[in-house]
């Protein structure tokens, strides 16, 4: 495999580290799942590193998630009374479907929504790194064993 966007290492966790990984699916592979031979014992030390980051970033944004979850509970909430507030010419508070409605096209709701599927994204991205990284670590104790079939053989 070769790289896609032949670069120099960037910063785990940096926004031009998320930049890259969702500019496309093959980049997230390459950052991820890639293996240098000439180097496998340097692939080997970082494998451990890289996995420990990925799984303490995974988590991290589980609890994010989690909070960004509260945070549209809460707009959703507030959305809602004061939709319920609102009183037409008649005096009389609209049904419960223009509520909830209204409640939904709350900005504060929406910016809250937005946030969330934003955490859920880099969240998904985590857990697929972590998954990949798993099956690398397969792969890389194969590589290992063979090389040292190979070196036993001479």
């Amino acid at each position: 495999m070769t790289n896609p966007q032949a670069q120099t290492p960037i910063e785990l966790g940096s926004t031009e580290f998320w930049e890259r990984l969702s500019s496309s699916a093959e980049q997230l592979c390459w950052e991820v799942c890639s293996i240098d031979l000439v180097n496998l014992d340097q692939t080997l030390q970082r494998h451990a590193a890289l996995r420990g980051w990925v799984n303490a970033a995974h988590e991290a944004a589980r609890v994010v998630e989690e909070r960004a979850k509260w945070d549209l509970t809460k707009a959703e909430a507030r959305a809602i009374i004061a939709a319920r507030d609102i009183v037409d010419a008649k005096g009389k508070t609209p049904p419960v479907e223009i509520v909830k409605a209204q409640a939904a096209l709350d900005p504060n709701v929406e910016a809250a929504t937005i946030a969330l599927r934003a955490t859920e994204e880099r969240r998904g991205a985590l857990r697929a790194m972590s998954s990949a990284l798993e099956d690398r670590k397969d792969m890389l104790v194969q590589l290992a064993a063979k090389r040292r079939q190979e070196q036993g053989d001479y």
